[in-house]
């Protein structure tokens, strides 16, 4: 299992190093090696199988390579086909694949998760809403989603509370370590709103 994982992180670098997109502001390889973090950590706390860690670690890797492929709203998929085609070719059982599949299409925003490995995912994918590390990424989400500026700053600041109060994490793990961190930020884009009117 964890000969899979590393030829899979091995060949998520690769992709990132050999078709870099500097508008990925955001999405880029260092926000798959957060995820990456943050899904071991989840992971190690529910005590997962080998077989399970395998699956996670996988999507995780894998979950937004399709941004270097596609725009915003189809990179799931893109991502799917990316690591069926990789790991189809390395004996990865079709079960396995189908599990992974699961987990990064679960990631889709509004976020949908059927089970503990999909919501260990879609957590770790959005851990940084609930830390100090938040601000700094909002405006690398912003500069990737709005690169020429058409989005003035107080439709930014609704669009990003909107998206923050929608938001919720699903394991108990996250819950309990992020939630208060994650109400702070919506205070402080709170703040911003007043301060704009």
């Amino acid at each position: 299992m964890d000969a899979i994982v590393k030829q899979v992180s091995e060949y998520v670098e690769k992709i990132f190093q050999d078709y870099p997109n500097p508008n990925l502001y955001y999405h880029n390889i260092n926000h798959t090696r957060s995820v990456v973090k943050h899904v071991r950590e989840i992971s190690q706390h529910y005590r997962l199988s080998s077989a399970d860690k395998m699956i996670l670690m996988a999507a995780a890797w894998f979950h937004d390579v399709g941004h270097l492929i596609t725009g915003m709203y189809e990179h799931e998929k893109k991502s799917v086909a990316v690591m069926k085609l990789f790991l189809s070719c390395s004996n990865v059982e079709e079960e396995t694949i189908d599990k992974i599949a699961g987990c990064i299409m679960s990631t889709k925003l509004p976020s949908c998760p059927g089970n503990l490995l999909e919501e260990i995912l879609c957590d770790a994918d959005t851990y940084h809403l609930g830390t100090d590390e938040y601000l700094i990424s909002d405006e690398s989400v912003r500069k990737e989603f709005d690169p020429n500026g058409n989005i003035n700053d107080a439709e930014w600041n609704k669009q990003t509370l909107q998206f923050l109060l929608q938001h919720k994490y699903y394991t108990s793990f996250c819950q309990e370590r992020l939630i208060d961190g994650k109400n702070i930020n919506i205070q402080l884009v709170h703040a911003r709103i007043k301060g704009l009117n």
